[in-house]
């Protein structure tokens, strides 16, 4: 029965059983899962290092939890293929004409039609996993290394040449 209803550990480092349970809960996945019991630290105004464990722990475990993955109800492109650089044409076209802005005369519903129509996002019934891949591509933008060097480099080309200091918030870089 030990290991299968009880975790035997060495009693060195003893795993706290609610952290235990929530690494297990993230791994699992399962939505049906009992409640967790929460457990008080007796007299803890007289043990700070409890509470600092717990917080580590806490924060361990939030740093290792899996990403959740979403599954479309229909297929939709690979992130990674939307964020494909774009042909040189269109990348020149769109030196000249600039993609719509948020102020564009038109229902909200209309301008996602728009902007996932430009970048390739399929709209079936629901715009709610269609706005979710756009938003997951978004924070794809905003996350990578590689756009983030070329937007530095491009606030200091500004700086350089217009005389903006690199760090003015009135200048939109990715």
């Amino acid at each position: 029965m030990l290991g299968l209803t009880l975790l035997d550990e060495p009693c060195a480092k003893q795993s706290d059983p609610t952290v235990l349970d929530l690494q297990l809960r993230a791994l699992s996945k399962q939505t049906n899962l009992k409640q967790v019991s929460v457990r008080s630290i007796p007299g803890a105004e007289r043990n700070p290092k409890s509470i600092e464990n717990w917080i580590e722990s806490i924060s361990e475990l939030h740093r290792t939890k899996p990403p959740p993955n979403v599954h479309y109800t229909k297929n939709m492109p690979d992130v990674d293929a939307l964020m494909e650089e774009w042909p040189p044409e269109f990348e020149e076209l769109l030196k000249e004409v600039s993609l719509p802005a948020a102020d564009l005369d038109c229902s909200l519903t209309d301008y996602v039609d728009i902007i996932c129509a430009l970048l390739d996002i399929p709209i079936y019934k629901s715009k709610v996993q269609s706005l979710h891949l756009l938003f997951t591509v978004y924070s794809e933008f905003k996350n990578s290394q590689h756009f983030r060097s070329l937007a530095e480099g491009h606030k200091l080309d500004n700086a350089l040449k217009g005389g903006r200091s690199a760090n003015d918030p009135d200048q939109l870089i990715l």
